[in-house]
């Protein structure tokens, strides 16, 4: 019966996450460093509904309560659910993407949580076989995000060049597909993304892609431990990518599973989701990792601060 997580990793295996970081151009420190503090500020929530590429699509905007000053522009940031769906079975915003969208706003964000799934009658699609999956990464949900995007700079209050796309899993492999050139819904002649962030994404078919590019610079997070996204594609891909123009960063952390940065700790074998990869492709680790949950809040505001312009308060 497997309910629990394997043990740690052999001490070989944490050496060579860090040599994987290394060669990915991503930054090999400790992966317990205490992160930048972010004063939380009061944070205004609220539903939104803007017209998709096939339906009219819903999200929640997290913003500072604070209105912006006359002419003030801020950033913002387009947040893309994984493949369970936006919400929990409670009809509530997991944790750990609650804490992203806030954590955001706290730094001046305008930030938009997309749902893709729920105008479309749509519920986890976990347990669906890749292929078989609505909504699918690539297609539909790209164009959800740039369509997210669309919306977002008509704001006043919206920097419409400082705009940031952040997915995980699901969502994160969307974010792989946001930043290519081909990407549906992207126009010629803009509104472009200014930068995006993956967490553990599926870099498969990236890497299959022929002539995959990034067009703004990205970062992939993952952890060593995955069984679900494994790391090992997308460090292909980054070193597949290392001599392009525009900077593709990767970071692993050693002893971390899928969804390592949702708060508490906690590892759980979920034994019906489908994984090409598992013994008769059902079954994936899946919980958070304390040490990396913090590691990757630093390494993402050190990102913001090195790719988006000004930097945000």
């Amino acid at each position: 019966m497997r309910n629990r997580a394997p043990s740690p990793s052999h001490p070989a295996q944490f050496i060579l996450a860090l040599v994987w970081v290394a060669l990915a151009g991503g930054c090999a420190t400790k992966p317990a460093v205490a992160p930048t503090t972010v004063t939380k500020v009061s944070i205004r929530e609220q539903a939104v509904r803007f017209s998709g590429p096939d339906v009219e699509l819903s999200g929640i905007l997290f913003e500072p309560a604070a209105p912006a000053r006359r002419g003030e522009r801020r950033p913002a940031a387009v947040l893309m659910h994984g493949c369970s769906g936006m919400f929990t079975s409670r009809g509530q915003l997991p944790q750990g993407r609650r804490d992203w969208a806030e954590r955001l706003a706290s730094r001046g964000f305008v930030a938009l949580k997309v749902d893709s799934f729920t105008p479309r009658g749509i519920g986890s699609v976990c347990e669906i076989k890749v292929s078989e999956r609505p909504a699918q990464p690539w297609e539909t949900r790209v164009a959800d995000a740039y369509a997210a995007l669309d919306w977002l700079v008509r704001r006043t209050d919206v920097d419409p060049k400082n705009v940031l796309a952040v997915g995980w899993s699901h969502g994160g492999s969307t974010v792989m597909g946001v930043v290519r050139k081909e990407a549906p819904g992207r126009r010629a002649g803009g509104p472009y993304f200014r930068a995006a962030i993956a967490f553990y994404p599926g870099c498969v078919q990236p890497l299959r892609a022929k002539g995959y590019q990034a067009t703004m610079p990205m970062l992939i997070l993952q952890g060593e431990q995955d069984d679900w996204s494994p790391a090992a594609p997308c460090i292909e891909l980054v070193k597949k990518l290392e001599n392009s123009r525009i900077p593709v960063t990767m970071i692993v952390y050693p002893g971390a599973y899928h969804g390592f940065d949702s708060p508490g700790g906690k590892v759980t074998y979920l034994p019906k989701v489908y994984n090409p990869r598992a013994p008769g492709e059902r079954g994936a680790y899946v919980g958070g990792h304390e040490p990396s949950r913090l590691k990757a809040i630093d390494d993402v505001n050190r990102f913001i601060d090195s790719n988006l312009s000004p930097k945000p308060k």
